[in-house]
């Protein structure tokens, strides 16, 4: 019977002093977190209350080689929002801003590359973008409807001189999905994005609804290639005092896992 009990005792001695250590070394790592664009499949997005994405996944990959230190979480939201949360100083970072270091002052530094994205026009077969980029007659009786993901800065110099000559017209709207569906619905005449993104969209639509039809939608011309990053918050106020450390050792640790092709790998997973 002593036995027994001092084997009971033995056990939950242990089972305390386990849970004291995990909190310990828990207590000891610094929370970061980073918002991500809700709706940039397949490189950052939700599906069924998860955050998801090929850059979600980079990240994560590098984080653990921090996890004695840092544990990254992530929160996903619309991208304006994001960048709202970034400029008023309430979050640490975000993910995948091209850099805009004039346009967005309040972001800085910025993470090396996570990969390099192109931004294309899809538009409809009837549609000559060209044209309306140089200034032809038809353009200029006839602007082109153009749109993009709410928040975006992906204009080349040809395209806002276009902008500002009334020969497009661009439209913001709330998502890539809602984009593409505006553009299958011929309510914009083209779209402004990352083609994996776009034809991911493309695709979920078609499985859900085999009547919708793309055969009238062409890839055109190349807008920009850009990388992306994380983009820190230039943090006026002091509030993130780990950045610089977390900076530095995360830039090492992306390095490290990019070597191992590691950013080849889980593209291969999310697009087959």
């Amino acid at each position: 019977m002593n036995n027994a009990y001092s084997n009971i005792m033995l056990k939950a001695l242990v089972f305390i002093a386990c849970s004291l250590f995990i909190n310990i070394s828990h207590a000891k790592q610094q929370l970061v977190t980073i918002v991500a664009d809700d709706s940039y499949p397949p490189y950052s997005y939700i599906e069924d209350g998860q955050v998801k994405g090929i850059y979600v996944d980079l990240i994560s990959l590098a984080a653990q080689r921090l996890a004695k230190d840092y544990q990254v979480t992530f929160v996903a939201m619309p991208w304006k929002r994001a960048l709202q949360e970034v400029k008023l100083g309430n979050a640490f970072a975000i993910i995948p801003p091209y850099i805009h270091t004039h346009k967005r002052d309040y972001i800085w530094p910025y993470s090396a590359a996570l990969a390099y994205e192109r931004v294309v026009a899809h538009c409809h077969d009837s549609v000559d973008i060209r044209s309306h980029l140089v200034g032809n007659d038809d353009a200029r009786k006839t602007p082109l409807n153009v749109g993009i993901n709410a928040g975006y800065l992906i204009l080349n110099e040809r395209l806002s001189q276009a902008q500002g000559q009334g020969l497009i017209r661009i439209w913001e709207n709330r998502s890539t999905k809602a984009n593409v569906m505006k553009l299958i619905n011929q309510r914009i005449d083209c779209y402004l994005n990352d083609p994996l993104s776009t034809k991911w969209v493309l695709k979920q639509l078609s499985a859900q609804d085999d009547s919708l039809n793309f055969d009238h939608i062409h890839q055109t011309i190349e807008v920009m290639v850009q990388s992306a990053h994380i983009g820190y918050s230039s943090d006026e106020h002091g509030r993130f005092k780990y950045k610089k450390d977390f900076v530095k050792r995360f830039d090492k640790a992306l390095a490290a896992v990019k070597r191992e092709n590691a950013l080849e790998k889980i593209i291969a997973k999310y697009v087959p």
